[in-house]
């Protein structure tokens, strides 16, 4: 099973709510840009899918960015009841999570949820993420993606209209003792730990955007004209501190006291964005039960919790259109529990089927990466495994060339087998498939630095540093590409010494 990154944005204390766990239908609602699926009442999630589709509106048009479709539709996932919930989360403390996969990233929520956090502030947070990534794929420094995150993420959604621009209720304490230095928004402290310095963070990056969008100062110095150069030499490889004066014509003591009298003030209004959402066409559909299994058990394999997976699909029932998606998720859960055989059952039962669709395929290519890996550590080749695996996932992207996961099962297959080569032919198909996606740019770059492929491996790390959430892929890009960098001086250094 392929790790995911699952990152936790906002934390809370919530009561346990007594419920049935599984006693509501589940739907799925889709418009052009969206999909959500809920066991909440059907009026419920529809206003929810049409709230995303006006903030993306309003997005849009604060930014000046295209409205086309994005590469991949954002997947919510949105819980009637916090029991349910919980068990997704792993804990009682989460009004909602973000977590992104390669095929495109999930938001969970629920609807039963007490505090200061609700569970539309993190889907709005990480969507403007998302959209900033699909449009251009443009290298944010972090105080301008999360402060301009935050500033969309306060929307308030009207009939007609959206507010943004109003101050996050969720971030008012965090600005108690003031909002941190210029120099500490601008260039983050990566030693400074722990929820509280990151409400802080998340709420000074909030302020000095707000200033710079809606402030006087702004409008007297032409604060947006100075963002729009200053991201595009930020893109170019300068320096985000460095070039802030410079751009701005502002010193960082200036700026610190313009942010303190700035908040102090008051003075901080919304942008009021006019929108008409009539000629949005959403569909709906109910899942049947076995559907529903199936779905809340991809999910919970999403976020590696796979006992749960396993007890999802163990209700299901044996005879279904999705029965043989149930048996193949389920041999593969087997088989990382060890219990081989019943999972070789399931698999020969489904290998003598007339069709099979994507995800029986992506799943028995994945039995078999299974079986090859297992060989591996015997020191044994299965060559019958990997051609399977190759053939199977063909099939699952002929069959859905959006499934990305398939492309990513052929090429680790391939890298297995050390056929470089034909493994960067398939990250570079699944690349032109979806050019943003963080975790085909995070193998591409480190399997090229891996490679010794520094030029070609720098502008996938950089897009991974600037676009993950995860500690620990970004401390590997980080690494990287200071090694590159080390690497470049060294030959610019030895290119002067032969030349002198």
């Amino acid at each position: 099973m392929k790790a995911r990154v699952f990152s936790l944005i906002f934390v809370l204390f919530l009561p346990t709510l007594s419920s049935s766990a599984y006693c509501r239908d589940w739907h799925e609602f889709k418009s052009e840009n969206f999909t959500v699926y809920s066991d909440v009442s059907a009026k419920k999630a529809k206003d929810l899918l049409l709230d995303l589709e006006k903030f993306r509106r309003a997005s849009l048009l604060l930014t000046g960015l295209e409205n086309r479709a994005e590469n991949s539709r954002l997947r919510v996932y949105h819980f009637n009841k916090s029991k349910v919930f919980d068990e997704f989360s792993g804990t009682r403390r989460v009004a909602g999570f973000y977590t992104n996969t390669i095929n495109g990233p999930l938001i969970f929520s629920q609807e039963n949820n007490r505090g200061i956090f609700k569970g539309e502030e993190i889907m709005f947070h990480e969507y403007v993420h998302h959209l900033m990534r699909e449009r251009g794929g443009m290298r944010y420094p972090k105080w301008y993606s999360e402060g301009f995150a935050e500033l969309l993420a306060s929307a308030v959604i009207k009939k007609d209209s959206i507010v943004i621009g109003n101050l996050p209720k969720w971030r008012l304490y965090a600005l108690q003792e003031g909002p941190l230095k210029a120099e500490q928004i601008i260039k983050l402290d990566t030693t400074k730990k722990g929820g509280k310095y990151n409400d802080r963070y998340y709420a000074s990056a909030w302020l000095l955007l707000h200033y710079l969008f809606f402030s006087e100062d702004s409008r007297k110095n032409s604060y947006n004209q100075a963002t729009k150069e200053y991201l595009a030499k930020i893109n170019e490889g300068g320096n985000a501190l460095k070039e802030f004066p410079l751009h701005y014509n502002i010193e960082l003591k200036e700026l610190d006291a313009a942010l303190v009298r700035y908040l102090r003030e008051r003075r901080l209004s919304g942008y009021e964005v006019k929108l008409t959402i009539n000629d949005i066409k959403v569909s709906k559909r109910k899942l049947s039960k076995n559907e529903e299994l199936l779905l809340l058990a991809e999910r919970a394999v999403d976020l590696e919790k796979y006992d749960l997976a396993l007890r999802y699909l163990e209700r299901a029932e044996s005879k279904s259109t999705s029965s043989h998606a149930i048996d193949s998720l389920k041999a593969n859960l087997l088989f990382y529990k060890k219990d081989y055989d019943s999972a070789s059952t399931l698999i020969e039962g489904l290998l003598g089927i007339d069709e099979i669709d994507y995800r029986v395929a992506t799943n028995l290519a994945i039995y078999y990466l299974n079986r090859l890996e297992g060989n591996l550590e015997s020191n044994h080749w299965d060559d019958d495994s990997y051609s399977k695996i190759l053939d199977y996932a063909d099939i699952a992207i002929k069959l859905n060339p959006n499934s990305l996961s398939a492309y990513q099962l052929k090429w680790m297959a391939q890298q297995r087998k050390d056929s470089t080569i034909d493994a960067l032919k398939t990250m570079m198909a699944a690349y032109q498939q979806n050019p943003n996606s963080i975790e085909i740019n995070s193998s591409i770059g480190f399997f090229l630095a891996e490679l010794k492929k520094p030029k070609l491996a720098k502008p996938f790390l950089e897009r991974t540093l600037a676009w993950s959430h995860d500690k620990k892929v970004r401390a590997q890009a980080k690494k990287l590409l200071k090694w590159i960098e080390n690497d470049s001086v060294i030959a610019a250094e030895s290119t002067a010494k032969k030349s002198a």
